[in-house]
């Protein structure tokens, strides 16, 4: 019976919290005699959505509403379409029957991954053979954490004020406030200039040189000419290369590894049913042939 419920939950995509699907319908929004209610708008978020996303569409009364509108609006059109009598033609009736089987095959396929998600051990013991097998993927190459403050402009004047920071700096001013209140890079500037931990190489050239020409953490650059403008650089630390540890890209190679475990036993599985398939070469050829007509 557990299993039911989870199977039944993952099939359909609906959360069985308290309070979000009630016992018997809530009628949401009416037109005339068209009547949407909570179900409909709980069925119409698509199949596998993530629990935390889906409790927060539901929790958004406008999404809600809107929701609602949209298929009440769908549903009309449904009817109108049935009274114009286009629903019996036979390539309506097929599309149809293609939707069913579209949606409920889509429901089995949700089934059965939770029916075969791996454990945890089966997780972490094909995330370690990953990590083992390929190391080279796991190299990070050295790196460097840097602060900069840029001032925009090739003129004398952007030239001056970079070296009138400078200045203030080797004074004893404060990088971060000066960076904070003066550095045309916006991006950083919020952050007192931190460029965080990177390969100095993804750096334009002069850039670059600047950084591996610091040697010490603390130590300031000179005024630095980049395309950008000018420059002031402070070393805050360096990382030389490394592996990275299985612990910290564990939960990354066993969130690859649960698809790829599931993806192959789904495969197998679509594969099966069809094992026995039996193609009629002449009637694709003669379909072929009159499609092109």
């Amino acid at each position: 019976m557990k299993f039911s419920r989870h199977w039944a939950a993952a099939a359909i995509g609906i959360c069985f919290s308290a309070g979000v699907l009630a016992a018997a319908p809530v009628v949401l929004v009416e037109v005339g005699q068209v009547k949407i209610t909570d179900q409909d708008v709980i069925a119409s978020i698509p199949a596998g959505t993530p629990d935390d996303q889906r409790k927060k569409m539901l929790e958004n009364a406008q999404a809600v509403t809107q929701s609602a509108k949209n298929l009440a609006a769908r549903r009309i059109m449904a009817m109108e379409i049935q009274k114009s009598g286009l629903a019996a033609d036979p390539i309506m009736k097929a599309r149809v029957k293609l939707a069913e089987e579209r949606v409920l095959s889509d429901a089995r396929v949700l089934q059965f991954e939770a029916a075969n998600a791996p454990d945890a051990k089966a997780l972490d013991d094909y995330a370690r053979s990953e990590y083992r097998a390929n190391p080279k993927a796991f190299e990070v190459p050295a790196e460097a954490h840097v602060r900069h403050i840029l001032i925009e402009g090739d003129t004398p004047e952007s030239k001056a004020k970079a070296e009138k920071l400078l200045a203030q700096l080797k004074g004893g001013a404060d990088f971060v406030k000066l960076a904070e209140a003066n550095s045309d890079d916006k991006g950083s500037a919020a952050q007192g200039g931190d460029l965080g931990f990177a390969p100095t190489n993804r750096y334009v050239p002069e850039f670059t040189k600047a950084i591996d020409d610091l040697k010490a953490n603390g130590q300031l650059s000179g005024v630095v000419k980049t395309q950008f403008g000018w420059h002031i650089l402070r070393l805050e630390d360096r990382r030389p290369a490394r592996t990275l540890p299985y612990e910290d890209v564990a939960e990354r190679l066993k969130s690859n590894a649960s698809k790829r475990i599931v993806n192959d036993k789904r495969l197998a599985m679509t594969n099966g049913l069809i094992k026995d398939v039996k193609v009629n070469e002449e009637a694709i050829k003669a379909f072929g042939a009159n499609a092109a007509k």
